[in-house]
């Protein structure tokens, strides 16, 4: 039932999505049906871990994209208040269900999502197969690979800060 709820808010996030012109609200939209994608992820999957990463790269992504648009529309106006108020009534139309649904005494919240990993933490953790899983990460054939990957990845950084100019540029200092 859950996972019906969620897919119905992700088609009307998908319906009113046409409608959109600005780009932020377009943002938030997308942010949104990240969000219901990663609700939807862990709820089939046994762990939450993937929706997470998946949610974290999209926002990254959505950062980024608020960051160019930004520096190229600064001077348009945002007006959310028709947007807003037709994503509220959609949600609410769709959650007058969702309370009925859970005002059942089978269907609390914790039956609403069936997480092995949340709900039966203290029975299902191997301590020694994640001590083991780890040992491989940082053991000396993979080592020198990952501390490579440590000091590129702080090279990189150096290298972008140093090279940066920050009184040129869409996002510099008004002075």
């Amino acid at each position: 039932m859950i996972k019906m709820i969620i897919m119905s808010l992700s088609n009307v996030l998908n319906i009113n999505f046409i409608k959109l012109s600005h780009p932020m609200s377009m943002m938030i939209f997308i942010i949104l049906q990240t969000l219901f994608i990663g609700l939807m992820t862990g709820t089939i999957m046994e762990s939450f871990w993937l929706s997470y990463i998946l949610f974290l790269t999209f926002l990254g992504g959505m950062l980024v994209l608020f960051i160019y648009i930004t520096s190229s529309a600064s001077n348009e106006m945002f007006q959310p208040k028709l947007m807003i108020a037709t994503l509220i009534m959609w949600i609410i139309m769709f959650a007058l269900p969702l309370s009925d649904f859970c005002k059942n005494s089978e269907t609390s919240s914790i039956h609403l999502i069936k997480n092995t990993e949340t709900n039966n933490i203290n029975s299902s953790i191997d301590f020694q197969e994640m001590t083991l899983s780890l040992e491989k990460l940082y053991n000396n054939p993979t080592f020198i690979i990952t501390m490579m990957m440590m000091i590129y990845l702080f090279l990189a950084l150096l290298a972008v800060v140093k090279i940066t100019n920050i009184n040129q540029g869409p996002i510099r200092k008004m002075s």
